[in-house]
């Protein structure tokens, strides 16, 4: 096993009764191979954002030989979960295979029956996960009853990215507060917009796609006022089937949102605003159907960290900070964040274009860990995992 993953491996290693009988007890799988299947059922996973409720995006694959024999992912609430319907489809085949899960089997008796229990019939040897499950009913439980029966169970694999992709699930039942996701595309040359003012569609369908799932996950999605006039966004998930748009919220010190718009009327849009801002325009505002909430400044601009603890307390948990480039410099820089994910497209929009500060993304002290990177036709996604939160969690669930 490589550092990294023997890293991954012990941060998970220590049982609630202090034993170390979650260890990775298994050496022989192949660690390339395990992050790449590991990596597909991620993708997999991600077909469903938005569809699950409260319950957490989990794909599952069953390979042998280097062979995908089953693939299937958790489609929605209440619904089959992933490691039964790769197995299903599986079937015979699956005796004496590898299942790749991205989450540990659930061990309890809810809308479904218990995974274990069908993993353990189904002939499986191996199984591979990049975390324990943090819900108090699954914690430790499935990888016990797995190995009580003989299989083989490894932890770590990928864990970064399985962080990511419910990182509001983990924070939730761990108890660690709020989840900030922060999102941005760039070119290939670092700019953001090919001048100042002006909206640009920087890169094709399948990340679009993507930033749909990613709000798809979200309570909110936020942006400055700024973007808001520059862009007119929709902020919704029409690229997706049958799932709820988030709610839209817009960082407006001196209140210049408009007194009707959409948003207003139909998703109860939150505008985050400074505590001496007008009570006039709070209550024009209020009255037009918005959801006002006045938040600490520093300097000239709203304390990002007020701003979050104000919208978890008003029932929004979990946020997608989409820019523009201020607003996400401003999460970036003051830490407030859980993870990242950087679109870049291999346009290049010259020395007219807009830059992102380098002293965001490329500074030492951000705290970002690399988490992976995907590429979407002709663009590339960029993974970081914040390492302060990344570290909270771990030492949670171990």
């Amino acid at each position: 096993m490589c550092d990294a993953h023997r890293d991954k491996a012990n941060s998970l290693s220590e049982s609630p009764d202090g034993t170390n009988s979650l260890a990775s007890n298994d050496t022989s799988g192949d660690d390339t191979l395990d992050d790449f299947f590991i990596d597909r059922a991620i993708d997999l996973a991600w077909m469903a954002a938005g569809k699950t409720q409260r319950n957490p995006l989990v794909g599952a694959l069953v390979v042998k030989d280097g062979r995908i024999l089953g693939a299937g992912y958790h489609r929605k609430y209440g619904e089959d979960h992933a490691e039964t319907i790769a197995l299903e489809r599986a079937g015979e085949t699956a005796r004496g295979s590898t299942l790749y899960v991205t989450l540990e089997p659930c061990a309890h008796v809810g809308n479904t029956p218990p995974c274990v229990d069908h993993v353990i019939e189904s002939g499986v040897t191996r199984v591979v996960i990049p975390t324990l499950d943090p819900d108090d009913r699954v914690y430790g439980r499935g990888v016990r009853m797995l190995r009580e029966r003989g299989i083989s169970v490894d932890v770590g694999a990928r864990a970064d990215r399985a962080l990511l992709l419910n990182m509001a699930y983990f924070k939730a039942k761990l108890g660690l507060g709020p989840a900030v996701t922060l999102k941005i595309a760039v070119t290939l040359d670092g700019k953001i917009a090919s001048r100042p003012g002006k909206r640009d569609d920087i890169t094709g369908s399948d990340a679009r796609r993507m930033v749909h799932r990613l709000r798809a996950v979200h309570d909110g999605v936020l942006i400055g006022i700024e973007t808001f006039v520059t862009d007119s966004p929709q902020l919704d998930c029409r690229l997706l089937d049958s799932v709820d748009p988030p709610v839209p919220i817009v960082i407006d010190g001196g209140l210049k949102f408009p007194d009707a718009h959409p948003w207003l009327d139909r998703r109860q849009a939150v505008i985050l605003t400074a505590e001496e801002a007008s009570k006039e325009r709070e209550a024009t505002l209020v009255r037009a159907g918005a959801r006002v909430i006045r938040c600490r400044t520093r300097g000239a601009s709203i304390d990002v960290a007020a701003a979050v603890a104000g919208l978890h307390e008003h029932g929004i948990p979990s946020v997608l900070v989409e820019g523009g480039g201020k607003v996400f410099s401003s999460f970036a820089e003051a830490g407030v964040w859980d993870g990242m994910f950087v679109f870049v497209s291999p346009a290049l929009f010259g020395p007219e274009g807009v830059g992102l500060a380098d002293r965001v993304v490329g500074r030492k002290n951000l705290g970002a860990r690399f988490a992976g990177a995907s590429l979407l036709s002709e663009d590339i996604v960029v993974s970081f995992i914040n390492a302060k939160t990344r570290s909270a969690v771990l030492e949670r669930l171990s």
